[in-house]
Order: C-alpha cells, then sequence, then structure tokens
C-alpha cells in the first residue's frame, strides 16, 4: 500500500484513485489495475516526447538564418495567382471546345456508330447480303470501283 501512495505522489494522481489499485486482475488475484511503473513510464514517455517536439522547434527557429520578407511573400504570391489563373483558362478552354477529341463529339460518333450497325443488321435480315457484300455494293453503286460481283 505504501508503493501505491508513493507512486501516486510521483505521477501526480490524487488519492481518490485508491480504487485502481483494488481491482481484479484477469487471473483472478488482487493486484493492481494499471501497474505503477506502466503510468510511470507512460507519464514519463508523454514528457520526453513533448521536450524533444520543443526542443526540435526551437532548433528548426534557431537554425532558419533566412527572415522571409514581405516583398518574397508578395512575389510567390502572385506567381501562385498566376498559375492558378493559367489552370483556370486551361480548364474553361477544354469545356468549350467543339472540335477535336471532346467528350460531346465522342458521344456523337459512338451513337453514329450504333445507328449504322442497327441498320446494316436489319439490311442484312431483309437482304440477305453480309455486312461485307454491303459495302462492297454501295463502293460499287456510288462508282467509286466494279468490286461488286
Amino acid at each position: 500500500m505504501s508503493s501505491a501512495i508513493t507512486a501516486q505522489n510521483v505521477c501526480g494522481l490524487s488519492a481518490s484513485r485508491k480504487s485502481i489499485n483494488t481491482t481484479t486482475s484477469p487471473k483472478g488475484m488482487r493486484g493492481s489495475a494499471l501497474s505503477i511503473p506502466r503510468v510511470h513510464n507512460a507519464l514519463s514517455l508523454k514528457r520526453s516526447a513533448r521536450e524533444t517536439t520543443l526542443r526540435a522547434a526551437e532548433s528548426e527557429v534557431a537554425t532558419s538564418s533566412k527572415v522571409v520578407t514581405v516583398e518574397e511573400q508578395r512575389a510567390a504570391a502572385k506567381e501562385l495567382v498566376k498559375y492558378f489563373e493559367n489552370r483556370n483558362y486551361y480548364e474553361e478552354y477544354l469545356q468549350s471546345r467543339v472540335f477535336g477529341w471532346t467528350k460531346n463529339a465522342e458521344i456523337t460518333n459512338a451513337r453514329w456508330v450504333m445507328f449504322g450497325l442497327l441498320v446494316g443488321m436489319m439490311t442484312e435480315y431483309a437482304t440477305g447480303v453480309n455486312f461485307v457484300g454491303q459495302v462492297q455494293l454501295t463502293i460499287t453503286n456510288l462508282g467509286f470501283a466494279d468490286i461488286y460481283e
């Protein structure tokens, strides 16, 4: 009991937390649920981590001898503004295109291809001439070449 009180005083725990020391462990034995060295080690690890972070921040401030001026910040801000204006302009350009590899052109092209295939299949069903024969017949009828037999 005296070691528990001493550990509580060292760790900064109040005396009202004595109920922690009288819990039952999983094996059914009476003892402390939180072992005193674990609590002490956890608190000391937190303190050391906080101190390390503070030391690292202080060393970064001390080692950075370059001071950023207002003019440098303005120049960097102007460069960022130009970059995002160019980026927005390019995105607007891509959305406003009418010709070329655009989304609308691809959708329209796909719809015409589906329509052509449907007409070709219906013509093949109606006439009995397959797709290759239909292309040959069309080329012959348009006068480009005499390839249909």
